[in-house]
């Protein structure tokens, strides 16, 4: 996945994405197995099947990390974190994230 990508981009083209979506995407776009994924993340492989499945989302804090690990923007992925979190708690709120 291109780094160019903004979380509006990604919408406008895929529709809503989640974290889930974005973790898939990243791990499919550098080739990489389940388990190479997860060691380069420094989580378990089963987090990662969960965080993929979307039956957990990570913190913001942890997204925003693993941004910097894939060197794509923090900004796509705690918004993706942020907004992922509201819909399970059936909040109906866009969240919009920008950089300082």
């Amino acid at each position: 996945m291109s780094t160019k990508y903004t979380s509006k981009k990604l919408e406008k083209d895929f529709g809503p994405i989640t974290l889930a979506d974005l973790l898939l995407i990243s791990r499919e776009d550098l080739e990489l197995t389940q388990v190479a994924m997860a060691k380069k993340l420094d989580v378990s492989k089963q987090k990662l099947c969960d965080f993929e499945k979307g039956r957990r989302v990570p913190s913001a804090k942890l997204a925003a990390s693993w941004a910097k690990i894939l060197k794509q923007p923090k900004e796509v992925w705690v918004q993706v974190v942020l907004q992922d979190q509201l819909r399970r708690d059936n909040i109906n709120l866009k969240v919009d994230i920008q950089a300082s």
